[in-house]
C-alpha cells in the first residue's frame, strides 16, 4: 500500500494525538488510584497509641547461664532455675544437667561419675527435692 506523503504525515498525525490519548487515559487511572490508596492511608501520627504498639516488638534480653558439664556447656535461659542450680551442691547439680539436659539415663550418670546406680537416683530424687524448695 503506497501513500503520499500528505497520507503519512496525516497517518503520522493521527497515530501521535492517538498515543496522546492513551497515555493521558493512563495518567488519569494512575492519579484515581493514588487518590483511592491515599484515601485509606493514616499518618503514623495520627494512630492511636494502642495501634502502635502492635507495630514494634521489644527484644528481651535475657541472661544465659551456662553450666560446665563433661566438657560441654549446657545454657539454662530460665532465671529461677539457674539460680536454683547455682545453689544446688556440686555433685547434684552435675546429676540434674547431664539427666535433664543432656538426657543420660541413671546408669549412664553412675558410669560417668564411677557411682553405683542406686546413689545417682538417691542424689537425683535429692536435687528435685531440693530445687522444688528453692523455687517455692
Amino acid at each position: 500500500m503506497n501513500l503520499t506523503r500528505l497520507e503519512k504525515a496525516v497517518v503520522q498525525r493521527k497515530f501521535i494525538r492517538y498515543c496522546i490519548k492513551v497515555l493521558d487515559g493512563e495518567a488519569l487511572n494512575y492519579l484515581d488510584e493514588m487518590d483511592k490508596i491515599w484515601e485509606r492511608e493514616i499518618n503514623f501520627s495520627e494512630l492511636r497509641e494502642e495501634i502502635l504498639d502492635g507495630f514494634c516488638s521489644y527484644d528481651e534480653f535475657m541472661e544465659i547461664r551456662y553450666f560446665q558439664i563433661m566438657g560441654m556447656e549446657v545454657p539454662v535461659k530460665d532465671e529461677a532455675i539457674s539460680e536454683a542450680l547455682y545453689r544446688l551442691p556440686e555433685k547434684k547439680r552435675k546429676i540434674i544437667l547431664m539427666s535433664y539436659f543432656l538426657d543420660m539415663t541413671e546408669k549412664e550418670i553412675a558410669e560417668c561419675m564411677n557411682l553405683v546406680q542406686s546413689t545417682v537416683h538417691y542424689h537425683k530424687a535429692d536435687s528435685l527435692r531440693l530445687l522444688k524448695k528453692l523455687l517455692e
